[in-house]
């Protein structure tokens, strides 16, 4: 007998490179995360392929934003699909759902856990996207350091063990270091490859999870009734928006 779950959250994918595999395979995996909710990934028809520059960044915050104007009604939540929450206050100003961004509810959770913590951005490029986001959350002195895996994402789906070995050896190198109690993944890919699980036995240090903490983030703030206050994110004039939201 089917169980029924309560709440409905759509997971949104800011861009166009998501295959319709992978959509599915992510679809599977966040459904397995939440408790009382149903996951929906909600694709957009027009975006960048990756965000992997400030560039592409720009272009995903906006290319969402008619989407799930249009689709508010059919869901309690979303969940901003990518850890540089693009577009993060615009989503809450449009909307009346509850929108939640993966990397202020990931690095609110890691300062309850730790003093001092690391973060994985998966490359060189993103480094400078993390820093910007980290310092506008005021998160500066918590982060100790910002390292690249430079790792491909499906090295750690096709060859786990390896994979996880060598992002463990960097991770213990860096805190060895720089300092650090706890690693944040700053990566939504590494998030859906389940890193955290892959380095449980490899370090003794919390690896946080930004899939698993934005959908039950999204999912106890809604068991709460809350969402973002209307007075911290204001309504826009949606006449003036008509030509861009359809």
């Amino acid at each position: 007998m089917a169980v029924s779950r309560k709440y409905r959250i759509g997971y949104v994918i800011p861009g166009i490179g998501l295959s319709s595999e992978e959509a599915e395979r992510r679809k599977n995996i966040a459904n397995k995360i939440v408790e009382n909710s149903t996951v929906d990934i909600v694709c957009v028809d027009s975006g960048p392929l990756t965000i992997e520059n400030c560039v592409e960044e720009a272009f995903a915050a906006s290319s969402y934003l008619s989407k799930i104007y249009s689709l508010q009604n059919s869901y309690d939540a979303f969940v901003i699909g990518c850890f540089g929450d693009p577009g993060l206050r615009a989503a809450r100003e449009l909307v009346n759902k509850l929108v939640v961004g993966p990397a202020e509810s990931t690095l609110h959770l890691a300062s309850q856990l730790a003093d001092e913590f690391i973060v994985v951005s998966p490359l060189e490029s993103t480094v400078i996207l993390t820093r910007h986001m980290i310092n506008s959350y005021g998160f500066t002195e918590k982060v100790t350091a910002i390292v690249p895996a430079n790792i491909p994402v499906v090295k750690f789906i096709e060859n786990r063990e390896e994979a996880s070995k060598k992002l463990a050896e960097l991770i213990l190198d860096t805190v060895k270091e720089k300092g650090g109690d706890a690693v944040v993944l700053g990566c939504m890919s590494m998030g859906y490859a389940l890193v955290d699980e892959l380095l449980k036995n490899k370090t003794d240090l919390p690896v946080i999870n930004p899939v698993k903490v934005s959908l039950k983030t999204a999912e106890m703030l809604l068991s709460l009734n809350l969402k973002q206050s209307i007075r911290s994110f204001p309504k826009p004039d949606y006449n003036k928006l008509k030509h861009l939201l359809g």
